[in-house]
């Protein structure tokens, strides 16, 4: 675990959002509360740049004067997620489009990059701010865009402007190189789907799963590197611009139901880049579970930074609530009227799973818009709460929490895979990840309980063989896998006799392209002489550990397997839980992986 600087602590201000007489009291009481830095304009283009001719920086320039003498850092975002009205006046055209040919008109996030024109001037834009302030001494950094995704919308399904398909096509070209490969992969020759003609691909056919899921699977895949690039992009233009400022990217950890559907591949976005962010809010009232949720996304997104660069980038929480949201109305995200104390816990889980910096969102609450009264340090008029001083004291003494990152490091390491292509065919074939959401946080709860300390690993891991050294590798619902990743698999247990595999019941059922494989044809079950049959989920359940399993694979073992838990099923008994002690492997046959209903079940060796 890459060891992380001394915690600090930051908040967000929107110097567009207050009265200029208000700036220097709010950063001096930003400063006299222990913060070191303002996260700045992510939304502010039209502050700066009111019409396409003109930009005026007078007003940024007084308020990054104001942060140099108050010593706050500062992290100016790149404005791409709210194009002001004079944009789309100009490109009526460069909207997202979804699957039903309407273009988005979202509150942010809803413009296609692809569209030539208007991404040159949206990066003009970028260039002419970075150039500006690339040297300026409060500047510390900068944050591309802000959670770069598709619109925000959990049924949206955008990209099918023009000029995304095209560019779509550019990239199945060079992956697959023929259309004779592509027509292979995609299994054409089912409902006479067989393309001869490139544009003719996602054309005459859409790229759904109810036309092909093989194609929609690589749409999707496709949105994924899209939206990356796009990152990249501003990355490589930040980085000619600047002189040494730290450049990243704030990628909220959505989870496996949200993150599908907005296009974010966390690896893929956090490439190359200095510092890797994410958003956490958690205040459902269920305190337990909400900490439980937030140490899964730490581990997760701290698993991404790691991943960055040969060095690995640091690890921000780049927005937890600051306090309560200041409404008259109910609202769904993180709704509790949280006590102050909470932020401290909070802060207290984000450094024991690896963060160097907190971000508390925000510094004051906005009287109106569409984040109206959103969770904030101060209230509306800027003058401290609880919750002020209660950041003051964290930021006091940020080495408190310093015991717990260290006692968490020192653990045993336990690898968990995160197959972002089994959430992207799943996705198509259940239209909702829920099921895969509860495994991952499940098996994580379960690692956690033991004793290990959760590194994630992706798709690449597995199909480069670059897995790393670790006392247990879970593959938890890695349903995609190529056999060149299985046999990265089996001789990363085979390396080392310490380490142990645990398998869940869908794992390699599937190739890389989505096609369905028959027992024989999968070399992890072939090595281990497991034949997995038939899905049992319906009219079943079988309580165990104080919970209900609704669906179990069945399977046939080898001499010498070892059946730890096991249910009756039309006169026979099937193994739920079962070791291949000379391999070092178990495997758990319940569908949904360990939910957070199940208990301290045998599916997972203690280490």
């Amino acid at each position: 675990m890459h060891t992380p600087a001394p915690l600090s602590f930051a908040t967000a201000y929107y110097p567009d959002y207050y009265p200029e007489s208000d700036w220097a009291r709010d950063l001096g009481r930003i400063q006299a509360s222990g913060l070191r830095a303002v996260r700045i304009l992510e939304f502010g283009w039209s502050w700066y740049q009111p019409t396409p001719e003109a930009f005026n920086f007078d007003a940024m320039d007084r308020f990054l004067d104001l942060c140099t003498a108050h010593g706050l850092q500062v992290v100016i975002g790149t404005p791409t997620a709210t194009p002001p009205p004079w944009f789309f006046q100009r490109y009526p055209d460069a909207r997202l489009v979804n699957v039903d040919g309407r273009s988005c008109f979202r509150h942010r996030h809803m413009t296609c990059w692809n569209h030539p024109a208007a991404r040159a001037e949206a990066f003009r834009t970028v260039e002419t701010l970075a150039t500006r302030y690339g040297g300026h001494p409060a500047v510390w950094g900068w944050q591309i865009d802000n959670e770069p995704n598709y619109a925000e919308e959990l049924h949206g399904y955008y990209d099918f402007n023009p000029h995304a398909l095209a560019d779509g096509r550019r990239w199945l070209q060079a992956k697959y190189g023929s259309l004779d490969a592509l027509n292979a992969a995609w299994f054409t020759a089912f409902w006479s789907q067989v393309y001869t003609d490139w544009a003719q691909v996602w054309a005459t056919h859409l790229p759904v799963a109810q036309v092909n899921p093989q194609s929609a699977l690589d749409f999707l895949r496709w949105r994924d590197a899209n939206m990356a690039e796009f990152v990249q992009a501003q990355a490589a233009l930040l980085r000619h611009c600047t002189a040494g400022q730290a450049i990243g990217v704030n990628i909220p950890e959505t989870g496996a139901v949200f993150s599908v559907p907005i296009g974010q591949d966390y690896w893929a976005q956090a490439q190359g880049l200095d510092w890797v962010g994410t958003d956490l809010y958690a205040a459902s009232g269920k305190r337990a579970q909400d900490l439980a949720s937030l140490a899964f996304c730490c581990d997760l997104m701290r698993s991404v930074a790691r991943d960055a660069s040969l060095e690995g980038a640091r690890f921000i929480i780049a927005e937890s609530q600051g306090g309560p949201h200041y409404r008259a109305w109910h609202t769904g995200f993180a709704p509790e009227t949280v006590e102050p104390d909470y932020l401290r816990q909070c802060a207290g889980v984000f450094r024991a799973h690896g963060a160097e910096q907190v971000w508390w969102f925000m510094w004051r609450p906005t009287p109106a818009g569409a984040e109206i009264g959103m969770n904030a340090v101060c209230d509306l008029a800027g003058d401290p709460t609880p919750y002020t001083q209660m950041v003051a004291e964290i930021a006091a003494a940020p080495a408190q929490f310093d015991a717990a990152l260290d006692a968490y490091a020192a653990r045993p390491v336990a690898l968990l895979d995160y197959s972002r292509d089994t959430l992207l065919f799943n996705y198509l074939m259940e239209g909702n990840n829920q099921s895969l959401a509860d495994a991952q946080n499940g098996v994580h709860g379960q690692l956690d309980a033991l004793g290990y300390r959760v590194d994630f690993i992706n798709d690449a891991a597995l199909e480069g063989g670059a897995i790393p050294d670790a006392a247990c590798l879970v593959l938890a619902e890695t349903q995609l896998l190529s056999d060149a990743a299985q046999a990265h698999v089996r001789e990363w247990v085979e390396a080392d006799v310490r380490r142990t595999l645990v398998l869940g019941p869908s794992v390699g059922l599937l190739n890389e392209h989505g096609h369905l494989r028959a027992p024989r044809q999968q070399p992890l079950w072939q090595w281990l002489g497991v034949t997995p049959g038939h899905l049992v989920d319906t009219d079943f359940s079988v309580a165990i550990d104080g919970a209900t399993i609704t669906a179990f694979r069945q399977f046939r073992l080898p001499e010498g397997a070892v059946v730890r838990e096991a249910t009756p099923w039309q006169g026979e008994s099937w193994p739920l839980v079962f070791t291949l002690p000379a391999a070092r492997v178990t495997v758990y046959a319940y569908r949904w992986g360990l939910t957070r209903a199940v208990g301290q079940s045998t599916a997972i060796p203690a280490p």
